[in-house]
């Protein structure tokens, strides 16, 4: 009985998450012109802050069905940073949108562009593919998106966790932020695996926390080695904060 009324539950949901995707689109081509029309940035700008606004409307748009906590905005510096989430659910990039940074560069697997409906707005907006695009090439990218104060997002673990557990983290993240001299951002998710879980096949209702932790400087570190030191010491607070 209780997976039938889910079944049910999940039917309506994804009709009402479609209908507002619908309308939302609807409106994009003028927000695009007006964007052009007021030179607020160049197309991929457009895109990443076109995602990061779709991301937010279906999270927030879902309550009661997903309630929402966020702690720590505040604590967000101005200018480039390199945000660091957590990554338990195949969902964690539209959960990622509660983190009030706009124009963000998704660093994403290739998969992610095989997604219906969501992978040409990822092209738009210019997301590198982290297994197709060589270091030097990464760091050229980011060296000239710092300069017009984008931000990056990545998901240090690469792979989703299926337990819950933090996989180890990878270095990709921390030799951005030490190449550019920006801070990282640590952000925990808690509550992503029980709305869209790796094994059950249905949307939960669930309470997601986005909690942003105090930003990491590079130049608190010393050289060599500098990139390592901060994964080591980001991948310490994570398990702190998650009790491993």
């Amino acid at each position: 009985m209780y997976k039938f009324l889910l079944t049910i539950l999940n039917f309506i949901y994804v009709i009402y998450l479609i209908v507002i995707s619908i309308l939302y689109e609807l409106i994009v081509p003028f927000w695009f012109l007006i964007f052009k029309l007021l030179k607020l940035g160049q197309t991929d700008d457009f895109f990443r802050i076109h995602n990061w606004k779709y991301g937010r409307l279906l999270v927030k748009g879902s309550w009661p069905y997903i309630r929402r906590k966020v702690i720590g905005a505040e604590k967000i510096p101005g200018g480039s940073c390199v945000v660091v989430l957590n990554h338990r659910s195949f969902l964690d990039i539209f959960f990622s949108s509660l983190v009030p940074i706009p124009n963000q560069m998704v660093i994403v697997r290739n998969w992610v562009f095989d997604l219906k409906l969501f992978g040409w707005s990822m092209r738009l907006a210019k997301y590198p593919v982290i297994d197709e695009t060589p270091p030097e090439k990464l760091s050229e990218i980011c060296r000239s998106l710092v300069m017009q104060n984008v931000s990056f997002q990545f998901y240090p673990e690469a792979h989703r966790s299926h337990d819950a557990r933090l996989l180890r983290f990878r270095r990709g993240a921390f030799m951005i932020a030490v190449d550019n001299d920006i801070p990282i951002i640590p952000v925990c998710m808690t509550g992503t695996n029980e709305f869209g879980s790796y094994k059950f096949p249905y949307f939960k209702p669930a309470k997601i926390k986005v909690e942003i932790l105090d930003p990491v400087w590079p130049n608190a570190f010393e050289l060599p080695r500098r990139s390592y030191q901060i994964k080591k010491h980001v991948e310490k607070i994570y398990r702190e904060y998650f009790g491993e």
